[in-house]
């Protein structure tokens, strides 16, 4: 792909836009200053932005073979919600190496068990007219 083709794809843009929000976010505030909310809205605009890259990630990496598709999205929560957790913990001081040994299992199964769920729902059949 292109670079001029890769600059003007929207995902891209919207990445670099986060990116630039990010670094000015963090760039510009002190944590030991700044009120709780601020912390907890730099951690959302961390989270959406981790989200983004890593769903852009998964589709890239659908370029080269590996599988994605409609799971890419449910995939992509996954991990976000994992590396989000675990950026929490080591901000807080409280990440080891055995949290990481609990978080891992526990993020695949929330996976397996979210996937699982979309699997067993029935399919919807549009209703039919009645007169």
């Amino acid at each position: 792909m292109k670079l001029t083709k890769l600059i003007a794809h929207a995902r891209f843009r919207l990445i670099m836009l986060l990116l630039m929000v990010d670094t000015v976010v963090f760039g510009l505030t002190d944590p030991q200053q700044v009120p709780s909310f601020m912390l907890a809205g730099g951690f959302v605009l961390l989270a959406i932005t981790l989200y983004q890259i890593i769903l852009g990630l998964l589709r890239a990496a659908n370029w080269y073979g590996l599988p994605g598709g409609a799971h890419r999205k449910r995939q992509a929560r996954t991990l976000t919600g994992l590396i989000g957790g675990l950026i929490a913990l080591q901000s807080i001081g409280e990440l080891g190496s055995r949290d990481v040994l609990v978080l891992l299992p526990l993020a695949f199964i929330t996976y397996l068990y979210i996937s699982y769920g979309k699997a067993a729902q029935p399919v919807r059949q549009p209703a039919e007219d009645s007169l």
